[in-house]
């Protein structure tokens, strides 16, 4: 089919907190092949309480700058389809409200970008991904975007060609110095527990990019999980998390994360995958969410940007790749790969899916099982992946 290259995508935000209005607007509205026509939110000043609550305006003020029509909910955004005719939604309303909110907007036949996690209940994420794989003309993708960097892209495809042979095992590390996030008294949505959750804190937070990463990259499935976890004594959220995971086809996965460490404007990414033919390196520094870092930290980030993918295999090969990136922070231009990709199907064109659906339900569901394995102090089934592969 051919695609009307003038077209731009019509696109609604619900959810306009801090992420949003730092983020997705701007990004959105640099961009030549898209539009903003409306914005959900509930409250008429979104974002309190949320990650960054200093870059939010009132609902007022953001559809006047925007020229958008505003909204208090999905369900009378989607009853008013026919005056807006949308093409596809980003979502970035808390973890709790994924499943009714991206729900909705698969039932309507919108194409969906969808904060990270995909949800923080197994059930939910699980209905979500039923929802996607039914529906393989809509894009359902995952603002995971360390996955749409080059970096990954490269990584997947080698694994994909068996360039350092059959996997067999995983290390990883995530640190952040988000101990303001999960310590802070103004951000309960991020270090305390709501609903059905476990636990809540740098697992859900953050670790669901290395895990997002992870799978997309190898492909694997997780079937059990063993995790001793540290939390915080201020709000009892994970600080310090060690896991390891077994996987489906035998292959283990360790991962270290942790939520404080000294805010110098950049988080450390290491991930490690070993193969029977070789090896492969992806570490370095990446950006940091604190929007008010220092020179001296921007340049220390950058400087650990230097660092690229690379490859080793027993034949003696040593391949060197793209520089490692991680999450796409940038608040001016047209915005990270997920959102690029988004727009993409939008416009009826072809895209790369670097988080969808399997690999959103992956990461939720060994979240899950990190939490339940914290608690129980032994290894933990991983529910809701039982007939992946």
């Amino acid at each position: 089919l051919s695609v009307d290259e003038s077209k731009k995508a019509r696109v609604a935000i619900v959810g306009c907190g801090g992420w949003s209005q730092g983020w997705h607007l701007p990004n959105l509205a640099a961009r030549n092949d898209a539009e903003i026509v409306a914005l959900v939110d509930r409250e008429d000043t979104p974002g309190v309480g949320g990650c960054v609550p200093s870059l939010c305006a009132p609902m007022d003020e953001l559809c006047a700058k925007y020229g958008a029509k505003r909204y208090r909910t999905v369900e009378e955004l989607l009853a008013d389809d026919d005056e807006l005719n949308l093409d596809g939604v980003l979502v970035a309303v808390p973890h709790a409200h994924h499943s009714s909110v991206g729900g909705a907007v698969l039932k309507a036949g919108k194409h969906l970008l969808m904060e990270k996690p995909m949800s923080a209940d197994v059930d939910d994420a699980r209905n979500l991904y039923e929802l996607g794989i039914a529906r393989p003309n809509q894009a359902f993708l995952l603002n995971n975007t360390a996955n749409w960097q080059p970096g990954l892209i490269a990584a997947y495809e080698a694994v994909k060609a068996e360039k350092i042979g059959k996997l067999k095992h995983i290390s990883c590390v995530f640190a952040a110095p988000l101990g303001w996030l999960f310590e802070g008294d103004d951000h309960g949505s991020w270090n305390k527990k709501h609903g059905s959750m476990v636990g809540n804190g740098f697992a859900w937070g953050q670790f669901s990019h290395t895990f997002a990463w992870i799978y997309k990259v190898s492909g694997l499935t997780p079937k059990s999980v063993y995790c001793v976890s540290t939390p915080s004594e201020k709000t009892g959220a994970d600080l310090y998390d060690a896991v390891v995971v077994t996987c489906s086809n035998g292959c283990t996965i360790n991962a270290s994360g942790v939520g404080t460490c000294p805010d110098k404007g950049f988080k450390i990414i290491g991930n490690w995958l070993f193969g029977t033919e070789g090896m492969m390196s992806y570490n370095g520094l990446a950006g940091s969410d604190n929007v008010k870092i220092d020179e001296a930290g921007a340049s220390e980030a950058a400087d650990g940007a230097a660092s690229r993918l690379e490859i080793w295999t027993n034949d003696g090969t040593h391949e060197v790749g793209p520089p490692v990136q991680f999450e796409h922070l940038d608040q001016e231009g047209t915005g990270p790969g997920s959102l690029d990709a988004f727009v993409q199907a939008c416009r009826g064109k072809e895209y790369f899916d670097g988080a969808g659906v399997l690999d959103g339900l992956k990461s939720v569901c060994t979240i899950d099982a990190m939490y339940r394995s914290a608690l129980s102090g032994k290894a933990e089934n991983v529910h809701g992946c039982d007939d992946l592969q």
